[in-house]
């Protein structure tokens, strides 16, 4: 058959691979490009964030440090035994929070101001003797007015004031605050807080002013005891601490800012603007404790709105976070700028893709009869480097192949083949089968016979004639057939067995006579066993015929395996073989002994066969009263259960040192009794054996002792 050689490459199919390659190209540089963008975005957003976020932490550093100072002066001051000596004594004098703050307010003019004063707060009365509580609370009062005047200069408070619980004012340096009823009631949750409480921050004459109220306890000697009689209320300004915080940034956009939490909203503190701005709305929102970093609206000192990136990191102990904001614009440009280079290179590369592949795509046309050429030369090659290797195996190959048609001409032959007719590869080619030594002709003969008429792979055994010796063969037989499946001939290999042959028949000849001195050892141990082997192994195989089982490979294993079960009896005492009467279980256990012995005489020997499982297997019982491993049913193999049905049949109708012998039917009986001990279908295989000629032949030897050949 010619080979079909490789048609020349289409044009247009190239082109259109060329194209789908492009595209998937540019498919994956889209994709790539998509990828890295989206990585460079998330890249500049943490990158955004980390910086807003340094930016944020340094200025509530810096608040806090300043707060600290302020808290820890005004806390010092408001721990001092003599104000909360004061402050005890007041609260429990009952005297009017009015009247007080005017005698406070009266110190250091001199005259008769203070004593009429003082008289008029006697006749307002107290809880503890009116004028008397007064008189002796003024040289004290004069003395805490000087402290707060003294404080207030020392902390650069704008105002120092002390309120009573109820949040009315009763000691002031620079005139009473005045405090709406709700600021009063704000005022007194410092009181029940027990701690400091920052009031919101707000614009007052030019300047940021903030209130902080800080509670003032009695002495642990004072009657009132570690409660909260007074609030010392200061008031400080802010603007420093907060301009040093605030960055303005370009077109009006404050780079860092300080806002602050009011219950409606978050409220900027902005130093250069007369009026504090309404608080924000919208979604400047504090979440939990924070103002997380995200893209929002702000409006401009201008009054754009535009949107920002920004976030906030909270003032610790003020209502207060520090923001840091960037234009969204500013971001967006570099990240734009950063897409258009990525885009610019995408269209680039895909520029140069699409360029190389229109070059690959002529270089491919410019070369089509070149790639012709080497299409027909690589097939050459091939075939002649096939060629070379079937001749090298087949000359190296010592089995003889020849290939024939069915008129039995011979198209094909190889070395080995020549050699076995004695002829020459040359005299072999188109010779007629007819022409060939008499045993090979016939055997080309018949198999192309066999393999005609089967149309099918076959297999033959035979001996020829080869240098005027003969050989055994094992002749394998293929049909050849055309590209259209039609048989046109036999391809014949021969195998020379002949010394496999030999030595299979040397083992088996070594093995028999190996099986026949065990089986002699036997007899001549307990005579009862004369010639029990050799009518179980007869009978086995008639049954294993019977069931459908009767292959070469399992009437070896069941006729080894018959003349080999009685071996372990070798080892056990003759007394206790012959014993006339009924075994004692010790007896017993020592007599089922004889399984394992057995099994050690015979596990060195390759019988190739199953031999030893069928005689360790064959005296169990199919309800699992047998030995040794006490197996039933599916658990004994097939092989077993024929030899043990067959044995325990010829045992019985044989006499023994303990009984005599039995008839068929009370064999029969006792076999199939219940629980069953035996596979039924074998013991229907043996009723209906024992129904033949040949049965009744076999039951007639067996009673009589006539011995049976192996």
């Amino acid at each position: 058959m010619a080979p079909e050689f490789p048609h020349p490459p289409d044009n247009r199919r190239t082109a259109l691979s060329l194209a789908l390659l492009l595209l998937l190209i540019a498919v994956g540089f889209a994709f790539v490009s998509n990828w890295q963008l989206d990585a460079h975005r998330e890249r500049q957003m943490r990158e955004t964030e980390q910086s807003l976020s340094t930016q944020a932490a340094g200025g509530a550093a810096r608040l806090t440090v300043w707060y600290g100072a302020l808290r820890g002066q005004v806390q010092n001051f408001a721990d001092l035994d003599m104000l909360r000596l004061f402050a005890a004594e007041l609260e429990t004098s009952g005297l009017p929070a009015e009247k007080i703050l005017e005698l406070s307010q009266m110190q250091g003019h001199g005259g008769d101001a203070v004593p009429m004063a003082a008289t008029q707060a006697a006749e307002a009365g107290g809880k503890n003797g009116g004028e008397y509580a007064v008189t002796a609370l003024l040289p004290r009062l004069s003395l805490m007015v000087g402290q707060i005047k003294a404080f207030q200069e020392r902390c650069r408070l704008l105002a120092v004031s002390v309120l009573n619980t109820a949040g009315q004012p009763y000691l002031t340096v620079k005139g009473a605050p005045t405090l709406t009823q709700g600021m009063r009631d704000v005022v007194s949750v410092a009181a029940k807080r027990r701690g400091p409480l920052v009031l919101p921050v707000r614009r007052q004459e030019g300047d940021l002013v903030m209130d902080v109220v800080f509670p003032v306890y009695a002495p642990s000697y004072h009657p009132a005891g570690d409660t909260v009689v007074a609030l010392l209320m200061v008031r400080c300004s802010v603007l420093d601490a907060v301009r040093g915080v605030t960055r303005p940034g370009v077109d009006g956009i404050h780079g860092s800012c300080v806002l602050q939490v009011l219950p409606d909203g978050l409220q900027m503190l902005d130093p250069d603007v007369a009026t504090l701005p309404p608080p924000f709305a919208g979604d400047w929102r504090v979440e939990g404790d924070s103002l997380p970093f995200a893209r929002r609206a702000w409006t401009t000192t201008t009054g754009e709105r535009i949107d920002v990136y920004g976030m906030g990191v909270p003032v610790p102990d003020l209502p207060w976070f520090v923001v840091p904001i960037v234009s969204s614009a500013r971001v967006d440009e570099e990240y734009a700028s950063h897409r258009r280079n990525v885009v610019t290179v995408v269209c680039l590369a895909t520029l140069t893709a699409a360029i190389l592949m229109v070059a690959l795509w002529w270089w491919l046309v410019g070369l089509r009869e070149r790639a012709v050429a080497d299409q027909f030369r690589r097939l050459f090659t091939v075939v002649n480097q096939q060629k070379q290797i079937i001749d090298g195996v087949n000359a190296a190959l010592s089995a003889g192949i020849v290939l024939n048609d069915l008129d039995g001409v011979i198209y094909y032959a190889n070395q080995g083949f020549a050699q076995m007719v004695d002829m020459s590869l040359e005299e072999l080619g188109g010779l007629s089968h007819a022409s060939l030594p008499r045993d090979f002709a016939r055997s080309l003969a018949n198999h192309t016979l066999a393999v005609n008429d089967s149309e099918k792979m076959a297999s033959f055994t035979e001996n020829l004639s080869v240098d005027g010796n003969v050989r055994h063969f094992l002749t394998s037989c293929s049909p050849f057939r055309t590209e259209e499946g039609q048989m046109a001939g036999v391809v014949s290999v021969y195998s020379d067995i002949t010394e496999v042959s030999e030595s299979q028949r040397r083992t088996k000849r070594m093995v028999d006579q190996t099986v026949e001195v065990f089986v002699r050892a036997v007899e001549a141990v307990d005579p009862y066993l004369c010639g029990q082997s050799s009518y179980t192994a007869a009978l086995a195989e008639v049954l294993a015929r019977y069931l459908d089982v009767g292959d070469e490979a399992t009437l070896a294993t069941l006729s080894t395996s018959a003349k080999l079960s009685q071996v372990g009896m070798i080892q056990l005492p003759r007394d206790l073989l012959t014993k006339t009467g009924h075994l004692t279980p010790e007896e017993r256990a020592r007599m089922q002994q004889h399984v394992e012995y057995a099994r050690r005489a015979l596990e060195g020997i390759a019988f190739d066969l199953p031999i030893l499982e069928t005689i360790s297997q064959m005296y169990e019982k199919m309800d699992g009263s047998g030995y040794p491993e006490g197996l039933k049913g599916d658990e004994i193999g097939m092989n077993a259960r024929i030899l043990a049905a067959s044995n325990a049949f010829c045992a019985m109708m044989r006499p023994r040192s303990y009984r005599s012998a039995h008839d068929v039917n009370s064999a029969l009986a006792v076999m199939a009794q219940q629980p069953l001990k035996y596979d039924m279908n074998v013991l229907k295989a043996l009723q209906a054996y024992l129904q033949t000629e040949d049965g009744k032949d076999f039951l007639l030897r067996l009673r009589t002792g006539v011995t049976i050949e192996a």
